[in-house]
């Protein structure tokens, strides 16, 4: 109790004492105070430092570019898309499509062209000619052969998303 008390009165003393010698001009006693002393002739110059810790009242600019960089046009090339040339849907399988090794079956694409059938989802690619154009199931787009389609995707994932092109 007592420490609390004698802070209490000690700390606005000491504040107000050195306020009063800062107050009457003597600054350079401060310094030699210190340790440090005073070059000739400055002795009688103060500085209030508690306004201005840095000695400068206008602002401090960081080194760097005054404007930021111009933007700068970013050229994207998109190939032109045929819409007319391609059709997107599903793709399923059967042993036997039609005759020849290479059929198969896409009622959208004209008949004897050659698809390039091509997996979206692994980008896997397949060609083949169409050679029997059957109705298909609702969200089909083109039957394979077993051999045609087990080289875009596994027989279990049937009906895989893909992108006929001819």
């Amino acid at each position: 109790m007592f420490a609390t008390i004698a802070t209490l009165i000690a700390l606005p003393a000491i504040w107000l004492l050195s306020r009063s010698e800062a107050s009457t001009g003597s600054g350079a006693a401060n310094v030699a105070a210190a340790g440090i002393h005073s070059p000739q002739g400055l002795g009688s110059h103060t500085v209030d430092t508690a306004d201005d810790p840095f000695g400068t009242n206008g602002p401090i600019f960081i080194d760097g570019p005054t404007t930021p960089p111009r933007h700068s046009v970013i050229q994207i090339v998109v190939p032109a898309v045929n819409r007319s040339a391609f059709v997107e849907g599903g793709a399923s399988y059967k042993r036997v499509v039609s005759i020849g090794g290479d059929s198969c079956s896409a009622p959208d694409v004209p008949f004897g062209a050659t698809i390039t059938v091509t997996n979206r989802d692994n980008g896997h690619v397949v060609k083949c000619v169409n050679r029997g154009p059957a109705p298909l199931a609702p969200g089909l787009v083109i039957i394979l052969s077993t051999e045609q389609y087990s080289q875009i995707g596994a027989l279990i994932d049937a009906p895989v998303p893909v992108r006929l092109t001819w």
